[in-house]
């Protein structure tokens, strides 16, 4: 998945697929061979689960997967996005009454803009539910696919238990259900068999050996300049730089494309150009996105700073031997014992999903005994652990062809013994709710956040949390002085950013 954003639309280098204006969608899209499987996957019979971390394109294959299904007749795709506050602060009952209510105006929004004649009645119960979409396929003579997006949160898991029993009771011969998720999921809850409910696609692109034509097709889709041999230096080709940026960002399309963008001024490229890239990329994106997601992880907030001693901990374990000068080139693959991985795993789930690291194998042998996965590490992180902090031609060909052996984290080793696990409060509710609106400027953390002169008439407005700001109607907004359509939308959009992974 390749997003494409004109100069006029800033904020949507980094807001997610869902606040892309619908008649600009395709405009900003492009779909690479490896998305095509993925969508075809989305609009087959049967219960679908797309798995990935922040900024991996998971939204963008559902609305895509959503708009073709649009244009078959025997298919009512209905797209359902989950960033809805109440559900995330509700559970059981009432949210499965906030859940089909959002359901029903999203499936009698869909009939309306479809112009089909069938009245689909608003219910706030499951078995009503069912007994509508059961009407519904009949009344048109379709299969219906319901497409979530955003179903799960990391700060608030309590309601995913609900989430996933309504998924599998609503899925049936007439009724696909899809929905996107994180890595860190795990609260399924005791009716939901992952593996017996749904089919698990992971969006994994971090291993650019495997499809070597990925990151290349995205570059010249989107960046036809960035594909051209003739800007770059003799020793770089275009697409080893397309594929070094995609490795460096394990695979993150998010992280690829502010990555590319750092780019649009430079006349010739180097080895040493993006060398300066991956720095800068370690330093202003990737740390800031720590800042970012801490406030909205709930009870888990408290695993922030260990998280950021395991990332410290996998580096400088990956680059000793180039430290003591017994490698080259360090090691971008480790291996862990499965013992650490299950102590902290929590906070693994949680670097994943930053894109810190990407998980490329469940299970090997170490050759000190035992088995665990292997992660490919971020190399923006690396390359910022490497003594000389310089990237070199041997670095670019041995991450890319993937072929070292990993480094190895025993379960006797010491790297992450000085590392302690807090300990975990209630469930509280998310912080990010309840911090001053000014969190939401532009900074490292919110590059597409909100001007001064906004914060400020929000502020004066009386909206002085950012839970205050998301609970207002746009009414309210619109009452506000230089506050308009175009701005509420990319207030929302910020605020939606703050509070949703």
């Amino acid at each position: 998945m390749n997003i494409m954003f004109n100069s006029d639309t800033d904020s949507g280098l980094i807001l997610a697929a869902e606040e892309c204006p619908p008649e600009k969608f395709s405009e900003y899209h492009n779909f690479s061979s490896y998305d095509e499987v993925i969508i075809r996957k989305l609009s087959a019979h049967g219960p679908v689960l797309v798995r990935g971390g922040r900024g991996s394109g998971k939204s963008a294959l559902l609305i895509e997967a959503h708009r073709r299904m649009r244009m078959l007749p025997n298919v009512f795709p209905v797209y359902v996005s989950l960033r809805y506050l109440p559900l995330l602060q509700s559970d059981g009952q009432e949210y499965i009454g906030h859940f089909c209510e959002l359901l029903s105006q999203s499936i009698q929004r869909e009939l309306s803009e479809r112009g089909l004649a069938h009245d689909f009645s608003s219910v706030a119960d499951q078995a009503g539910l069912q007994q509508e979409l059961t009407a519904l396929a009949k009344s048109l003579s379709m299969r219906v696919v319901l497409l979530f997006d955003d179903a799960a949160h990391i700060g608030r898991e309590k309601p995913l238990e609900v989430f996933f029993d309504l998924f599998r009771t609503i899925s049936s011969s007439l009724t696909s259900c899809k929905a996107s998720i994180y890595p860190g999921v795990t609260k399924f809850g005791i009716r939901f068999d992952v593996f017996n409910d749904s089919t698990i696609i992971d969006i994994v692109r971090s291993d650019v050996s495997a499809v070597p034509d990925f990151f290349p097709d995205v570059v010249r889709a989107r960046y036809p300049r960035l594909a051209e041999r003739a800007i770059f230096s003799d020793r770089l080709a275009p697409a080893q730089f397309a594929n070094l940026l995609g490795r460096s960002v394990v695979g993150n399309l998010r992280g690829f494309i502010l990555a590319c963008n750092r780019f649009d001024d430079k006349e010739k490229i180097g080895i040493p150009e993006v060398t300066q890239c991956l720095l800068d990329m370690a330093s202003d994106y990737f740390w800031p996105l720590m800042d970012e997601v801490a406030p909205k992880l709930g009870v888990y907030e408290a695993l922030v700073e260990p998280a950021r001693e395991v990332v410290e901990a996998i580096v400088e374990h990956a680059t000793k031997s180039v430290r003591e000068r017994t490698r080259g080139v360090a090691q971008d693959r480790v291996l862990i014992h499965r013992q650490i991985v299950s102590h902290y795993m929590k906070i693994f789930e949680i670097l994943e999903y930053l894109g810190f690291v990407a998980r490329r194998e469940a299970s090997r042998a170490l050759k000190s005994g035992g088995r665990g996965p292997i992660f490919a590490i971020n190399l923006c992180s690396l390359l910022d652990s490497v003594p000389s902090k310089r990237l070199t031609f041997e670095m670019i060909e041995e991450w890319l062809q993937g072929s070292a052996e990993p480094a190895e984290l025993h379960a006797s080793g010491p790297t992450f013994g000085h590392i302690k696990l807090p300990s975990l409060p209630e469930e509280h509710g998310l912080a990010i709710l309840e911090k001053p609106v000014s969190v939401l400027a532009k900074s490292t953390a919110y590059p597409y956040g909100l001007t001064t002169n906004i914060i400020e008439r929000l502020t004066g407005a009386g909206m002085t949390t950012v839970g205050k700001l998301a609970n207002s109607s746009d009414r309210e907004l619109d009452r506000i002085d230089y506050i308009g359509t175009a701005k509420i939308k990319t207030i929302r959009d910020v605020v939606y950013q703050a509070i949703w992974m």
